[in-house]
């Protein structure tokens, strides 16, 4: 939401209530959920995490969350959370140890500002198998920034104005206005400022990574994408924010089966697609599961627009 619209937004907010105060503090866009997949081949990885550290420096959001997985043929089994249920107990049935569940649930500790021990009812929880190693690449959460600034808020417009009390009306809309967007301005300003020592921190990390060797790695098959994209949406679902997931790597397999729903509230981008075919399945089949929008690249609109996509 721009300055300008912000503002307008505190007038709607006033029409028609008693008495207020004359600010509310400022309500910055919601913080960017990401979950990466990328293909951990070799001669693919290295070049898909480059692509991902583009997109990391040019713009980061305060508070933002930051997953990046590697495709697998198999995550291990989802368990949906009951009542009483926390996750000793259910790593504790499931035969696996406390510290293996925490590390393939990112998503229920403090990258989402959550202590491990909560947990609730309905929420998803990947049971790992054992089956795969170093599939969680990067789990990263930014700073929440400065404090949002205090804007003015508006005043109502005047039933019936003379032409002065018109005039006078949007002076004042006016010159509120151009407040608003400067205090907005210099937030934005010393928010970037405060991100980008962490922004720097990621991708020194996705550089290490970069070079590493993925045991067990397999070229993606379309099994392996779709195991892959069910695991990331798990992860994602119990990140708060603008959700998006971002499939790097494998997409030229299609995306397999999605369920119904599975990408309500989900951003997905779709990029270094070889094949049109592939985009169009791609496009139909997460508009038909419920995607908020699908944005499905090929390898020169990857190199050109991911970090825009991504970040927009």
């Amino acid at each position: 939401m721009g300055p300008l619209l912000a503002a307008l937004a505190l007038t709607s907010a006033a029409c028609g209530q008693g008495p207020l105060s004359n600010t509310e503090t400022y309500r910055p866009p919601p913080p960017l959920a990401l979950v990466v997949l990328v293909d951990p081949s070799p001669d693919q990885m290295a070049a898909e995490l480059h692509q991902l550290q583009d997109v990391i420096r040019v713009n980061a959001t305060p508070g933002e969350a930051v997953v990046v997985m590697v495709l697998q043929p198999s995550y291990g089994q989802t368990y949906v959370v009951r009542p009483g249920d926390n996750l000793s107990s259910i790593a504790s049935a499931h035969k696996t140890s406390l510290a293996a569940l925490e590390a393939a649930n990112p998503q229920l500790g403090p990258l989402s500002g959550r202590n491990w021990k909560l947990i609730h009812p309905n929420e998803r929880v990947i049971i790992p198998d054992g089956a795969t190693q170093d599939s969680l690449l990067l789990a990263s959460r930014a700073p929440t920034g400065p404090p949002p600034p205090e804007l003015v808020r508006l005043p109502r417009q005047p039933s019936n104005p003379t032409d002065f009390q018109r005039a006078q009306y949007n002076r004042t809309v006016a010159a509120d206005n151009a407040t608003n967007a400067a205090r907005i301005a210099a937030w934005q300003a010393e928010a970037a400022r405060s991100l980008q020592p962490w922004q720097q921190s990621v991708v020194d990390q996705l550089g290490k990574k970069a070079s590493a060797q993925v045991a067990g790695a397999r070229t993606p098959d379309t099994q392996i994408v779709s195991a892959s994209v069910v695991a990331g949406l798990t992860t994602l679902s119990g990140l708060d924010g603008r959700r998006t997931l971002v499939l790097l790597g494998g997409g030229d397999k299609g995306p397999g089966t999605l369920t119904p729903k599975s990408l309500a509230d989900v951003n997905l981008v779709v990029a270094n697609l070889s094949d049109t075919k592939a985009a169009a399945a791609w496009t139909t089949a997460a508009t038909n599961a419920g995607a908020v929008s699908v944005s499905a690249l090929d390898a020169a609109l990857t190199q050109l627009q991911l970090a825009q996509v991504v970040n927009h």
